[in-house]
């Protein structure tokens, strides 16, 4: 079975999409990650009618772990520390429980189970990757999934929120197996992204684009 867990900050306990933030106010971005996480938690479900894997909430604040915001799936605590520390504990301790995790962020929009059932199927067909990354396209990652453990000093040798992320742990996992790719997804970061997504979705996915002009966001 493969553990997939969406790494998450609580409303209320951290700061919610900073630089998104930043140019729409404090409660609009907190507005739309909310809704992101919803959409993000209707994937894993029709992802699980499909696949065999177990979704986890993993959440930045232990005191949060119970919040009602997060009652959809069973969660788990990122840890202390930075966001490779993070990364690295959730990853390693779901590996050892599941034999294969993948990773992934709650602010793609775009994000389809269809991408999540294929890093599943990666990691377990026949072929049998070691890895998968869905890199987005500002460079980051938006999905990391593996069956085969990562050293910390990887993890926290990443610069994150870069341009050069995606790239930067490619080149840093490619000696311990074989990297499967998915293909390139949006998250949101800036009111920039937030259009782009918007534009796309207004074709794609009216539904979910009537959802975010509700909010009024930009």
């Amino acid at each position: 079975m493969t553990a997939v867990a969406v790494f998450v900050k609580t409303p209320g306990h951290s700061s919610i999409k900073t630089r998104l933030a930043a140019s729409l106010g404090k409660e609009k971005a907190e507005a739309f990650y909310l809704l992101s996480c919803q959409w993000t938690a209707q994937v894993l479900k029709e992802t699980q009618s499909q696949v065999i894997c177990k979704p986890f909430w993993a959440v930045a604040e232990k005191e949060a772990l119970n919040s009602s915001y997060w009652k959809s799936f069973e969660s788990v605590y990122q840890g202390e520390g930075d966001l490779g520390d993070r990364l690295y504990l959730v990853y390693e301790s779901l590996l050892r429980r599941f034999g294969s995790v993948i990773v992934l962020g709650a602010d793609s929009p775009e994000l389809s189970a269809e991408d999540i059932i294929k890093a599943v199927r990666e990691l377990n067909g026949s072929d049998k990757a070691s890895f998968v990354l869905g890199k987005t396209i500002d460079g980051g990652f938006y999905l990391f999934g593996g069956k085969v453990g990562v050293p910390r000093e990887i993890w926290k040798s990443i610069e994150y929120s870069q341009n050069t992320t995606g790239n930067s742990l490619e080149k840093s996992i490619q000696y311990l197996g074989s990297i499967k790719f998915l293909p390139i997804c949006a998250d949101v970061d800036l009111r920039e992204d937030l259009r782009e997504v918007m534009s796309r979705l207004k074709v794609n996915d009216p539904q979910k684009h009537s959802a975010l002009l509700a909010l009024n966001l930009i």
